[in-house]
């Protein structure tokens, strides 16, 4: 038992000597009608054959947003890593980069009238079919896909979940919003909410009104923490906290009720 502890520790070790540019490996993604969209992808170096892993789809805000493939693992990824590397079983993240005009959604929902569009944004929609090709052609657990973003990243992972609930297993949407009339769908996905009460960028009424609206339609999974104190930036306190690594890859994908399938 003390050789595998020592290997781990030496193995975690290894691991965190490379920066999040060497980890995060940047890959062009095109879909049949010749779109592309760069992203960032972080996979088992040397993955145990059978063997599936957890997969975390990464939203960046909108100060992240451009063509150079790099910019959006430069702001919260670098904490959300680090917190990773901390744990033995590897996880596959992947970090798309939207262009500036071309947001994770089309309106930022700062109050309680805001209704989502009809259809998601280009920059979601492939960042969705992104994530089910990583899935299609990697060993990713299905049960065990994990969504979070940061500002507009946050509103594009309330956006992502009230579109395709089935789709993850849990999220964590960090300062952000979403459309209060539709979280029916979300009734039993595990939600951990983050903002920052002092945010000036973002309202916490923001982030309060959706909590609000989960629990209102029954989610009991649902967990909210409001940052005192906080600004806009509270993603890296959420991420550094094992706490909220160790709930989130403890959650898998809620299995469809029995008479669903009749």
């Amino acid at each position: 038992m003390k050789v595998v502890t020592i290997f781990l520790l030496l193995a975690t070790a290894a691991r965190a000597q490379f920066s999040v540019e060497e980890m995060l490996k940047p890959y062009v993604y095109t879909n049949e009608t010749g779109e592309t969209f760069a992203y960032r992808m972080s996979a088992p170096q040397f993955p145990e054959p059978g063997k599936l892993y957890p997969l975390i789809l990464f939203l960046h805000g909108s100060g992240e947003c451009g063509t150079d493939n790099l910019q959006q693992i430069k702001v919260g990824l670098p904490s959300l890593m680090a917190a990773l590397l901390r744990r033995p079983e590897p996880v596959i993240v992947v970090a798309p980069q939207c262009q500036n005009g071309n947001w994770w959604v089309k309106q930022l929902s700062r109050d309680e009238c805001y209704a989502m569009a009809k259809n998601p944004t280009p920059a979601l929609e492939v960042a969705l079919e992104l994530c089910r090709h990583v899935v299609a052609t990697r060993q990713a657990d299905t049960n065990r896909l994990y969504l979070t973003g940061l500002s507009l990243g946050g509103f594009g992972a309330w956006d992502a979940l009230q579109r395709e609930p089935a789709l993850f297993a849990a999220a964590i949407p960090i300062c952000g919003g979403g459309d209060i009339r539709r979280v029916q769908g979300l009734k039993r996905l595990p939600i951990w909410v983050f903002h920052g009460a002092d945010d000036k960028n973002v309202a916490a009424a923001c982030s309060r009104r959706m909590v609000e609206a989960l629990k209102l339609a029954g989610n009991r999974k649902v967990q909210y923490t409001e940052v005192e104190g906080g600004a806009h930036n509270v993603w890296d306190s959420a991420y550094a906290n094992p706490e909220v690594i160790d709930w989130l890859m403890r959650q898998k994908r809620a299995a469809k009720p029995w008479w669903r399938f009749w």
